[in-house]
Order: C-alpha cells, then sequence, then structure tokens
C-alpha cells in the first residue's frame, strides 16, 4: 500500500498544521504522552524530511524500536502460548514484528499523514508500508527511552493485541500444518478435490473438498482453488482441535 503527500512549497504551510493536526491525533490513539517531545517528533521523521539526514531522522529509533518489538512481543507470546514449542513461538514471533504488521498499526494510529517528508515543487512523494512500518518501529523505541520498557510493553499490547489473538493460525499456512500432522501420525497425504465452480468466468467461485485418512471430509470455498483448499485445512485444523 502507498499513500501520496503534496509537498509542494504553495501548500507547505497547510500541510505543517496539517501535519501538527495528525499528530494530536496519533498521540490520542497510541494513548501515551510524551515528556520529551523530540522524541516524537524525531520517530516521525522520514530521511527525506531530516536536516541531517541521520541524527534528525527516524532511522536510528527505528533500528532500536525493532529490538525492543521484538523482545515485547516474544514475552507475551511466551506467557499466553505455554502449550507451544519453540518452533511455533519463533514462526509467530516473525509474522508479528515483520514490517508489514508494523505498517497495519501505524496505518490504523495515523502515522502516514503524521510523517514529516521532503519534496520539491509540486512532486509527490509516496509514502510506502515500509516507510510507515519504520516510523512505527521508531515511535515504539520513543516510547520506551521516554518512559521506559514498561510504557513500550504497555503500548504493543494494546496494539498488537488482536494480531495476538491470531498468532496461533500464524504459525504455519495451513496446508503445511495439515500436511505436517498427517505425517506425524503415518496418515496419507490430505488430498483436495475441487468438487463445485459456481459464479461467472471472470469471479468464480471454487469449493474444495478435503479428505483425511479416517477422518470427516471438510469444505472451503473461495475465489481461487488454492485459497480454497487452505480455507478447508483451516476448517479441518480447527475442527479438529489441532489449532485452537
Amino acid at each position: 500500500m502507498a499513500y501520496e503527500h503534496s509537498l509542494g512549497p504553495d501548500i507547505q504551510l497547510g500541510r505543517m498544521t496539517s501535519q501538527k493536526e495528525a499528530v494530536a491525533v496519533l498521540v490520542e490513539r497510541l494513548g501515551y504522552v510524551f515528556k520529551n517531545k523530540q522524541l516524537l517528533d524525531q520517530a516521525l521523521t522520514h530521511a527525506s524530511g531530516a536536516k541531517c539526514k541521520v541524527a534528525g531522522s527516524n532511522e536510528r529509533l527505528e533500528f532500536l524500536g525493532d529490538r525492543v518489538l521484538g523482545l515485547v512481543i516474544a514475552q507475551l507470546l511466551y506467557e499466553q502460548h505455554e502449550e507451544l514449542p519453540e518452533g511455533d513461538l519463533a514462526r509467530m514471533l516473525n509474522t508479528l514484528v515483520r514490517r508489514q504488521t508494523c505498517a497495519k498499526i501505524g496505518e490504523k494510529l495515523g502515522i502516514p499523514d503524521a510523517l514529516v517528508l521532503a519534496g520539491k515543487g509540486n512532486k509527490r512523494t509516496v509514502v510506502t508500508d515500509n516507510i510507515v512500518g519504520d516510523a512505527c518501529e521508531a515511535l515504539i523505541a520513543a516510547v520506551y527511552l521516554d518512559g521506559g520498557l514498561a510504557a513500550a510493553h504497555s503500548i504493543i499490547g494494546e496494539h498488537w493485541a488482536g494480531f495476538l489473538k491470531q498468532a496461533p493460525d500464524m504459525r504455519k499456512d495451513a496446508k503445511s500444518s495439515l500436511q505436517e500432522w498427517a505425517a506425524a501420525r503415518s496418515l496419507a497425504v490430505p488430498s483436495y478435490e475441487t468438487i463445485d465452480t459456481t459464479g461467472p468466468d471472470h469471479a468464480p467461485e471454487f469449493k474444495v473438498e478435503l479428505k483425511v485418512e479416517g477422518r470427516d471430509p471438510a469444505h472451503g470455498v473461495s475465489t481461487t482453488r488454492r485459497t480454497a483448499e487452505q480455507v478447508a485445512a483451516t476448517e479441518f485444523l480447527r475442527r479438529e482441535r489441532i489449532w485452537k
């Protein structure tokens, strides 16, 4: 995903007012009041908008925030999923701290509109998921430096809560998990069959039947065969309580 910001000098004053308002919204959504507002400003300053591209941008904060996020998410997973082995926890951790996840959190917080960027004339700076994800990590570092680990832990626990609830399903894709489960029990490889196709040619819908040796079939419906197979595998894993 990308977001476009007009940065021409003719609208720079309006842009700055809008940016300040966006920062206020972000702070409210974040749920944390900074004692040192310079940390907040730096976290939201992309290298393109920094007078000194290293010291004034959020790059160093992003480096620190990545580590803080990893530590807190690892602890939360360890505490919330006592039943899972190290391998599953590691896969879930990788999904929860990756840049795409951070970008989704950052978008909800309103980071795209709060960023400080640079541009010339009527040039538009495209704010990508990478930029938003990096800024989100920088924001975590800013909270950590301003309020300590407890403050960062609270913020991460609140804003990653939805992803943490979904974490068990992030361990591995459903088909791979099911195949490993079947192999561990010396069962035949699960099979998938398309049993119905409906809808127009430009928007078909596939119904897939999954068969696992000794178990009732499971079904999945989606707009592609591959996704329908994943839906069927997920349904089976949940029905059999392999995935909680």
